[in-house]
């Protein structure tokens, strides 16, 4: 929707720079100018769109969403790194979501037992999730994709990409 909105806004700009010179003023200087101000106009606006590319920014270090429930896992880093955790979530969520498939899946922390992280394809990093039943699910996430928590120490914040394992406490 955005897009739209800064489309129209060009559009009008446009329309204002070309409106500010009469049809007729075939004069070379004022066709030089109008082409000056629309080629100024251009690279500005050009400017302006590429800075919104980091607006999104990250999350404080240290403030973690606050999950609904209390959640305690162990999680593994791709050092071999093990850290005990507490208030544990997925992007603030107590679920993992992610596809399998072509389906949209929200596994919910209760039943979970055990996350492996398995290989990468593209933007996505493939999960082995173990059930409390004995049971196991396959599901995509996006790697980028963040997990909370509090430790010992302070707050945690980990990317998929970044984990080997999560062990949930019973």
């Amino acid at each position: 929707m955005w897009i739209f909105t800064i489309v129209i806004f060009l559009k009008k700009c446009y329309e204002i720079v070309n409106s500010y010179y009469e049809p007729n003023q075939a004069t070379r200087g004022g066709v030089l100018m109008k082409n000056f101000f629309a080629a100024v106009f251009v690279i500005i606006s050009f400017l302006f769109l590429m800075g919104m590319g980091g607006l999104g920014g990250n999350a404080p270090i240290d403030k973690i969403p606050e999950p609904k429930k209390n959640f305690s896992v162990v999680v593994i880093d791709r050092q071999g790194v093990k850290t005990s955790l507490s208030k544990f979530s997925h992007a603030g969520m107590v679920v993992i979501t992610g596809k399998r498939g072509s389906a949209d899946v929200a596994v919910p922390f209760e039943i979970v037992s055990q996350v492996q992280f398995q290989g990468q394809e593209g933007n996505k990093i493939l999960l082995e999730i173990s059930l409390r039943e004995p049971k196991k699910v396959e599901i995509r996430v996006d790697k980028l994709s963040k997990f909370y928590g509090q430790a010992g120490f302070g707050t945690f914040q980990i990317e998929a990409k970044d984990l080997q394992s999560i062990n949930f406490h019973p």
